[in-house]
């Protein structure tokens, strides 16, 4: 089907009926694609198309996309009268400098402005914008279609802002108007490049701390920001790392190997194994009706040395029973393993005072195989006591676990040797 195109007119082209699903397919006279989309329902679906050249020939193709037989499809092509600005990525409003306001007309729902505008890369850019009625959707993308922080219609909010960064080149900024009506009313939108992304986003582009930093500044600046950090750290020390935003946003600091958090925490702990670490943070992950910038202060804290081994390679040697050995947990993540030599037969027991109201510590005996050995645990009166006996002579490991903060500092356990 081909139509001849009419400048700073709306062009409508709706398809109803059920059918196999098929592709919809925009050209101007010289074959370049303005719009692609698969059709894979069966409501009725309209396409916008404005911003088109005077007297040029537009052609529209349907492909089918499988060989089984649908109902006839209608086809309604209706010109809706002026449209201020295009509705296509290729038939977009330059937007000119950006300091310069946009206004615009939903001059029919569902209809979109679309305005394109050059970028640096890793520069932030933000939209702000008003408008006359709920029910708009504002979002950035590229040429090739993706879509950064869309903010929706669904939060019905008539003051809409949000922001992403660049990777560099030709970007678009897309308005739609998705009330039930046309809007009689302009909107207003500010476009403002922020400058560049305060700290990279990936291990390559870590900002580089020094060793001995309490605190650095940050800012999301974006839907998804996300700042990473190389640390620089003592190995064999334990460091907490939390980040403050200012108001109620929820805040995330992560780390590599630290204790895995399910819901956005603003802190974490973390054992040094080398001599730096990567530590990063991230704000909210869904957008909102209207973004600010989010600034924060992410702060370190040197817990100390571990005063024991974690692994069976670096445990500390119990001496022979009866003992009572002293320890301390520097963090909630932190295990003390501890490995003591067991005669074939013998029975061997280890005790710590019950911890009332709190999570216990947690204890588990394995071999040097690195496999767990039967050593059931009970609670004796104010103590728990967990009992072992020796399938073998050889060495054997105690690992024990802090797991919750109300257990971090210092511990006592006792290592007996039952009489037979």
């Amino acid at each position: 089907m081909a139509f001849v195109a009419h400048a700073g007119r709306h062009y409508d082209f709706t398809t109803e009926g059920r059918r196999p699903d098929f592709l919809l397919f925009l050209r101007d006279a010289a074959g370049v694609l303005l719009d692609r989309l698969d059709y894979t329902t069966n409501t009725p679906v309209t396409w916008h198309w404005s911003g088109l050249t005077e007297g040029a020939v537009y052609t529209v193709e349907l492909r089918q996309l499988y060989s089984e037989r649908g109902d006839a499809l209608v086809f309604r092509f209706v010109d809706q009268g002026l449209d201020d600005h295009g509705d296509l990525p290729l038939t977009a409003t330059p937007w000119g400098p950006l300091a310069q306001p946009r206004t615009g007309l939903g001059e029919h729902s569902g209809e979109q402005d679309v305005f394109s505008f050059e970028t640096l890369a890793d520069h932030v850019y933000a939209s702000d914008c008003t408008f006359p009625t709920e029910g708009w959707r504002l979002t950035f993308f590229n040429l090739d279609g993706r879509y950064y922080s869309v903010v929706d219609d669904v939060l019905l909010e008539r003051t809409q802002a949000t922001a992403f960064k660049s990777p560099g080149g030709p970007h678009l900024v897309a308005i739609q108007n998705r009330g039930p009506a046309p809007s009689s009313e302009p909107y207003s939108c500010l476009l403002k490049d922020q400058g560049p992304e305060d700290h990279g986003d990936r291990v390559e582009t870590a900002t580089e701390l020094p060793l001995g930093t309490a605190s650095v500044p940050g800012e999301l600046d974006f839907v998804e920001d996300v700042d990473a950090f190389l640390l620089g750290v003592l190995p064999g020390h334990f460091y907490r790392a939390s980040c403050t935003l200012e108001g109620s946003t929820p805040c995330s600091v992560h780390v590599e190997n630290g204790f895995e958090q399910p819901e956005p925490q603003p802190q974490v702990s973390f054992k040094a194994l080398a001599s730096t670490h990567h530590v990063w943070t991230n704000g909210p992950r869904a957008a909102p009706a209207r973004w600010v910038d989010l600034p924060y202060t992410l702060q370190f804290e040197d817990l100390g040395a571990d005063d024991h081994g974690d692994t069976a390679a670096t445990a500390t040697p119990l001496p022979a029973p009866p003992r009572t050995i002293q320890a301390h947990f520097t963090a909630r993540i932190d295990r003390d393993v501890f490995s003591f030599q067991a005669t074939a037969g013998q029975h061997y027991q280890f005790s710590s005072p019950w911890r009332e109201g709190q999570g216990q510590v947690l204890s588990l005996i394995t071999a040097a195989d690195g496999f767990s050995e039967e050593a059931p645990r009970t609670q004796v009166g104010s103590r728990w006591v967990q009992d072992f006996t020796a399938p073998r002579t050889g060495t054997y490991f105690i690992e024990l676990y802090g797991r919750v903060e109300e257990n971090v500092g210092d511990y006592t356990f006792q290592f007996e040797a039952l009489t037979p």
